[in-house]
């Protein structure tokens, strides 16, 4: 009844799956609804695998045929539900298999239990068995169902019992597991050894009982205690090895175990020795990273081969590269030799096995090539394309976006150089400026061409800079960034200008000119006027036409402004420059900016210029001026000052206003565009009466440092 109430819920979610689908497409707003039939599917393949596949084709079909139903034209919606459905069937069948599978595997390992030789028992909390494989009855002459109820008190030798809690109270408090061997009564009264494993199992995640295996190591014990006495030299040669190294007899018990594998094991010698695979591998999760010792042991070559690819022989011993995790969680990869020792018969009596830690060499490894793996996927997002170079100056590395700009394929340009893939003089220029950063170990950025497969010329701005990697080779970096079209646009841009300014040139020498007769008439007309009066008018008038005249002239400096294409510029050359050409006799000029390039318009001279000509005209008695930098977290401040009477606070407020001033007022509205160009600003902090004090900010990558 169950199955098919079960049965029922699953598709009447599915319908109530389909019909909030069918008012999504009615809405034109489908979303996530379709991933909804996900649910349905899983279940009906998960609960009832041999009919998972039938319903999730049914139910794909009817969800289809929503689709062509709300959206016959759509394309795109068609084969976006054609994939959907694909998907909703291959969920299903995986779903469905690997439901079927586990089915049969626990069939098939409880069949195994059934069958298996060990003790295999179940146990509450308290120790006391629950359930107790049919293997108990050759062990011991007792039935199973004997077993069952009883605890360890019944069976286990009395002087045992104190080892039995020990464990049992180790395992309860958190221990993965816990392995011991203790003397059980048989029913004739005859006690024998039995090894016994044990690890928790949880029940709605709380503890509800231990899961343990026992073996009957009676007659290994007697076996292995022959041959320990005969193996105690061997052991103390072993034990002064320096790689971990352990041997075992014939029977596979342990003879030595040396200092070197104590630390890598965390396992005493007095632990393992005399035991076998189970407690010397116990530090181990699984087995297959010590199983080569038995391989050899029993000479089965086939199991080496098969356990091991990697697996050769070099005479008799084998040599192998095994992972392996220790029960801390920490994980090893390890160099494996094992040699058997062979009697005088020729028989194998033992086998020696010895192991070298290369956890360190393999982490280094595997980072270095996730490491690739996550560099390509990362500049292969990139849209510019990236490149990176080797000292001989071939690429090593290419995104998609460099395979597709410059119309080669990655296998065309790995292990190539410039010469080999583009036209000589380009690759000339490219070599040149790579040079350039290796000798000087600085970032550079260059205006350059590039022609790509299809023979079109490119103009593009590279930036490159050394990488240097942990085994000290050198790689150059580059990013190029495509300015064609913006050259084209910045070349048309500049032509029109040039076409005003040469307007603006023929105005201006017009007005100058009628300006230059304007006031010759004035000054004409002066020595005819007696009128004190007339004779101030004419005196205004040729002031007012002065101050046009300087105006007019004044416009010829800045006529260029934002015109050129800004340059990186020393700034302690541009600011020596600039007064070199005033009048400082007498003024101490202290200039402590050294080796700092700003990115900037080239008219940032007249900045410069402006304020210390400012200076001399407005700043009263100065006898000095200076200029100096410091970099702070948001960028560079260059700092210009002098000591005259200084700004006050009434004027700061329209400093740097169109007009405001005694002279033009135009000096420092003009610098103030001129820097904002390139995003540099400039404001006036200075106090009045000890001078001014102007700071331009540049900000973060319109700054650099050309020498230390």
């Amino acid at each position: 009844m169950r199955p098919r109430l079960l049965a029922l819920g699953i598709l009447l979610l599915a319908l109530a799956v389909l019909i909030l689908n069918g008012l999504g497409f009615s809405v034109g707003k489908p979303g996530i609804l379709p991933h909804l039939l996900y649910i349905p599917i899983i279940l009906m393949a998960y609960f009832f695998p041999r009919r998972g596949i039938l319903f999730s084709c049914t139910l794909s079909l009817t969800y289809f045929s929503l689709v062509l139903w709300f959206e016959p034209g759509a394309h795109y919606a068609i084969l976006l539900a054609v994939g959907q459905v694909i998907l909703f069937v291959l969920v299903a069948a995986v779903v469905s298999l690997l439901t079927l599978r586990l089915n049969e595997s626990e069939e098939k390992y409880r069949g195994v239990i059934e069958r298996s030789s060990d003790i295999i028992l179940l146990t509450d909390t308290t120790g006391k068995a629950t359930y107790v494989s049919p293997s108990v009855s050759r062990s011991l002459g007792i039935g199973a169902a004997d077993v069952v109820g009883k605890g360890p008190a019944d069976y286990v030798h009395p002087d045992d019992m104190d080892v039995v809690w020990q464990k049992i109270e180790t395992l309860k408090k958190g221990a993965p597991f816990m392995d011991f061997t203790v003397r059980i009564r048989k029913k004739d009264g005859e006690y024998i050894f039995i090894n016994f494993h044990g690890t928790r199992f949880f029940e709605n995640g709380e503890f509800a009982g231990m899961q343990i295996t026992g073996r009957d190591i009676t007659e290994h014990l007697i076996v292995a205690d022959t041959y320990r006495q005969a193996n105690l030299r061997l052991a103390t040669i072993i034990d002064l090895l320096p790689d971990p190294t352990m041997a075992i007899d014939k029977t596979g018990s342990v003879v030595a175990w040396n200092r070197a594998m104590e630390v890598l094991s965390g396992l005493p010698a007095s632990a393992v020795m005399g035991k076998g695979g189970d407690v010397y591998t116990s530090w181990v999760r699984g087995t297959s990273g010590f199983g080569l010792i038995l391989f050899v042991l029993h000479q089965d070559k086939d199991a080496i081969t098969r356990t091991y690819p990697h697996a050769y022989f070099e005479g008799n011993t084998v040599r192998t590269e095994t992972e392996i995790t220790r029960t801390d969680g920490k994980s090893f990869s390890l160099w494996v030799s094992a040699t058997p020792i062979f009697g005088e018969e020729g028989e194998v009596t033992g086998v020696i096995e010895s192991v070298r830690d290369v956890t360190h060499q393999k982490k280094i490894a595997r980072a270095l090539k996730e490491s690739r793996r996550y560099l390509d996927a990362i500049i292969n997002t990139m849209p510019d394309p990236l490149f990176i170079k080797d000292h001989d100056h071939r690429f090593v590395t290419v995104n998609d976006s460099f395979c597709e700009f410059t119309g080669h394929s990655r296998e065309n340009l790995v292990g190539k150089t410039d010469h080999d893939v583009f036209p000589e003089a380009e690759a000339a220029v490219f070599v040149e400026k790579d040079r350039g950063v290796f000798r000087t170990r600085q970032e550079d950025e260059n205006e350059e061409l590039l022609t790509d497969s299809q023979g079109k010329s490119h103009t593009i701005v590279t930036k490159k800079a050394l990488y240097v990697n942990a085994s000290q080779e050198e790689f150059i970096v580059g990013v190029i960034r495509d300015i064609t079209q913006r050259k084209k646009t910045e070349q048309a841009l500049q032509l029109t200008l040039k076409k005003l300014n040469t307007l603006s040139s023929i105005t201006r020498h017009d007005i100058l000119n009628q300006l230059m007769g304007l006031r010759a008439f004035i000054e004409l007309t002066k020595g005819q006027v007696t009128d004190p009066e007339k004779a101030e008018f004419l005196k205004k008038a040729d002031d007012a036409a002065e101050a046009i005249q300087r105006q007019i002239e004044f416009t010829r400096n800045y006529e260029n402004l934002g015109v050129k294409e800004p340059t990186w510029q020393d700034v302690g050359e541009v600011f020596r420059s600039a007064v070199a050409n005033l009048p400082l006799s007498g003024i101490a000029v202290d200039v402590q900016v050294r080796g700092i390039s700003v990115y900037a318009d080239p008219l940032i001279i007249k900045v410069f210029y402006t304020l210390a000509e400012n200076s001399l005209r407005h700043g009263g008695q100065v006898t000095a001026i200076g200029l100096s930098a410091c970099e702070g977290p948001s960028g560079l401040t260059i700092t210009y000052r002098d000591n005259g009477v200084g700004i006050s606070d009434a004027d700061k407020k329209n400093l740097f206003q169109k007009g405001f001033g005694k002279h033009t007022g135009l000096g420092l509205f003009l610098s103030r565009e001129i820097l904002s160009i390139t995003g540099i600003t400039i404001s006036e902090t200075g106090t009045q009466g000890s001078g001014v004090r102007f700071e331009i900010h540049v900000p973060k990558g319109a700054y650099r440092f050309s020498s230390p």
